[in-house]
């Protein structure tokens, strides 16, 4: 069901609600995932609503849900993301027949995930705009309540994503390894792993790992950015980060603390992360390199969520004001721009 945008708890605007019926089997077959899939003889369940509630009183074990959809092709700025709400307790996520994302882990190494607010990007080439996609989930409950059990269920977009000048999410090289030289320009990184950003780690299958991990993405700077005073915005990262710029660092997680971003402070990973580009930091005309090193204390790890790129002083100033927390950062337009020119600046 197509929606007018709206945000969800998550801060995408909605352009798909999921809410509602969905299709439903017990048991675990892989077939299940693709997308020409006949379940015209399943059940129906709604979501969000654990299963026990609907007829599977005392199940426990694998289930599947499965639903089709349309997506408009006019009607989102940016990449697409599936919010699922809370899923009890593991969960596999397909996408038109391919994975997209998976939180937990399946037995016989189980480990539960109900507790994650489960957000996925959904690869843009997967989508068929204005016609029909399928969405399967498949799910493992060791015990008591099991399903799609809390909301919201949308798929939708970032809006903070048309700020940026230069977008940064997509493909960037990972690893595991922490050495000093990954900071480097140099750096050879042409071995490691890649992985989605925004998304974190966990939902892209390197489950269980708490410890450092660094990033590093390469992109040539548009012409016309090269005389702009620029930021590099990296949306939320879960738990600490150092960020380096063509070998320089430019910023930490701790210099959030005093900013619009930290005010109303929940935790590091809820903390949003933007550091001022020093001047003549970026190479005009070549490579340039973004290296970030994370510190994972537990839980979710990486850069989960966006936007990330580069954004104007301009555009990034609409960006603090629209994000700014609210509990204990006073609202006054005077102290916004106190706070910009003495902090950011």
């Amino acid at each position: 069901m197509a929606v007018a945008p709206s945000l969800s708890a998550s801060g995408l605007k909605a352009v798909v609600n999921l809410n509602g019926q969905w299709k439903f089997a017990i048991g675990d077959d892989m077939a299940w995932a693709q997308r020409n899939f006949n379940d015209s003889d399943w059940d129906m369940v709604f979501a969000p609503s654990k299963w026990e509630d609907q007829g599977y009183v005392g199940y426990d074990g694998y289930a599947w849900y499965r639903k089709t959809l349309k997506l408009p092709s006019t009607s989102y700025n940016g990449s697409l993301y599936i919010n699922l709400g809370k899923i009890d307790d593991v969960n596999e996520v397909y996408f038109n027949g391919v994975r997209i994302g998976q939180m937990g882990k399946f037995p016989p190494r189980f480990e539960t995930a109900y507790n994650a607010q489960l957000v996925y990007p959904i690869p843009e080439a997967l989508i068929n705009f204005d016609g029909e996609n399928t969405l399967a989930i498949r799910i493992y409950d060791e015990t008591m309540d099991g399903g799609i059990v809390g909301g919201p269920l949308v798929i939708g977009y970032d809006p903070n994503v048309r700020l940026l000048s230069y977008d940064l999410s997509g493909t960037w090289r990972f690893s595991f390894k922490n050495y000093k030289n990954c900071r480097d320009t140099g750096y050879d990184d042409s071995g490691w792993r890649t992985i989605r950003v925004p998304a974190s780690w966990e939902s892209q299958g390197f489950n269980n790992y708490d410890g450092f991990a660094w990033y590093r993405k390469s992109f040539e700077l548009p012409e016309e950015l090269a005389e702009q005073k620029l930021y590099l915005v990296l949306g939320k990262i879960d738990d600490k980060d150092k960020v380096f710029l063509n070998g320089k660092q430019i910023g930490e997680y701790k210099d959030m603390y005093d900013t619009p971003f930290g005010n109303g402070y929940n935790g590091t990973w809820q903390m949003r992360r933007a550091y001022k580009i020093p001047k003549d930091l970026l190479i005009a005309k070549g490579i340039n390199t973004v290296a970030v090193v994370v510190y994972d204390e537990g839980g979710m790890g990486g850069i989960h969520e966006g936007p990330v790129g580069l954004m104007t002083k301009e555009n990034f100033e609409v960006y603090v004001q629209e994000n700014e927390e609210p509990d204990t950062f006073y609202n006054h337009i005077s102290f916004i721009g106190f706070v910009l020119s003495e902090i950011f600046d």
